[in-house]
């Protein structure tokens, strides 16, 4: 399990920070779901650092440990706040 008062490598915080931008960025307002953390860290990981790379791989991982699961009722801008949160709020 991650240590949530750990703050992300810079790689990891920028990939934070653009899958939230993402989320705000098309319809706020709707419902996040937990397939879509999945595929938002693979995608991102993947863009960054190349299809199949071991880097991508590391870099999906270290989304999936910093970004907190989604919890029932959530929309895609609470969680952005959230991946915000995570990456490091204001810092």
């Amino acid at each position: 399990m991650q240590d949530r008062t750990r703050l992300p490598d810079a790689d990891t915080r920028a990939l934070l920070q653009q899958i939230a931008a993402r989320l705000l960025a098309e319809r706020p307002q709707h419902p996040m779901r937990e397939t879509l953390r999945l595929a938002l860290a693979l995608t991102f990981a993947t863009r960054r650092h190349g299809y199949g790379t071991a880097r991508a791989e590391h870099a999906e991982e270290l989304l999936l440990a910093f970004a907190p699961a989604v919890e029932d009722g959530t929309t895609r801008k609470q969680y952005a706040a959230e991946l915000l949160e995570a990456a490091g709020g204001g810092q």
